[in-house]
């Protein structure tokens, strides 16, 4: 089995590190070296040149994002999560994101919509969405079999931006820059769309609702997502000291036309 050029995970006890199989080369710990042509397998066990044994197998979504190589920050995912089910996301969405960045958003919107939806990312900046698609061809390589979906990077400032650009008629819209109320200085929504923006302070989020409401937009929602992991080991099972806290706001609303 050739496995050159596979996405990776190489796990020892205390550390993960992401990578790509390259035959006749290798990966380097703190606790030895690793032979890239010890791995015969996927998922696998090989022993460093120090002794130590770790764990290789393909990464999990959550595992790639947080060990990958990033540019623009990445909304972390346990905001992901939320962030989807306020925008309320199926398999045939037509979703219109604001701010592709290092692409981690984007890319779990495309393992959802698949085929059958559609996303429009739009970004100010030609190397951001280079990377994103760069990530997220990457990631998808690692699947056995080929999947299929419907990306277009569109390179625009957000206050030069106009819908009618669009031939799709979008049903949601996420953002995830500083100033999306810039949205509205071209666009005017008059269809049903659910928007969902993630913000890092109170003071953008105070500027956004108060242009979401002018626009007449409903059930205006902000919440913020704190999140504690707990130890279990051997017969320890209690919370870590530290925890994962504020990172941004989800401001969700919806436009619901008469």
């Amino acid at each position: 089995m050739n496995l050159d050029n596979s996405l990776i995970v190489i796990e020892s006890q205390n550390k993960k590190y992401l990578t790509v199989i390259k035959s006749d080369d290798h990966f380097i710990t703190n606790d030895g070296k690793i032979s890239y042509n010890d791995i015969k397998s996927i998922p696998s066990i090989v022993i460093s040149s120090t002794g130590k044994e770790f764990n290789i197998y393909k990464p999990s979504y959550k595992e790639f994002i947080l060990l990958m190589r990033r540019g623009p920050q990445i909304i972390y995912p346990k905001d992901i999560g939320s962030i989807i089910v306020e925008a309320n996301i199926n398999n045939k969405s037509t979703v219109l994101e604001i701010g592709t960045g290092s692409g981690a958003l984007t890319l779990y919107l495309i393992l959802i919509l698949g085929k059958n939806g559609k996303i429009f990312s739009i970004d100010s900046e030609k190397k951001n969405q280079y990377r994103a698609n760069k990530t997220i061809e990457r990631y998808i390589s690692s699947f056995a079999e080929e999947f299929e979906y419907n990306l277009e990077l569109i390179q625009s400032e957000l206050i030069n931006f106009s819908l009618n650009d669009i031939l799709d008629n979008i049903d949601t819209i996420i953002t995830d820059v500083p100033e999306p109320w810039e949205f509205f200085n071209n666009n005017k929504i008059e269809n049903n769309i659910t928007w969902v923006s993630y913000l890092p302070s109170i003071s953008q989020v105070d500027k956004l609702t108060n242009t979401l409401k002018d626009n007449n937009f409903k059930n205006i929602e902000i919440k913020e997502n704190l999140e504690r992991y707990w130890i279990i080991k051997d017969k320890i099972l209690r919370p870590k000291n530290e925890m994962v806290g504020h990172t941004g706001f989800i401001v969700s609303s919806r436009y619901i036309s008469e």
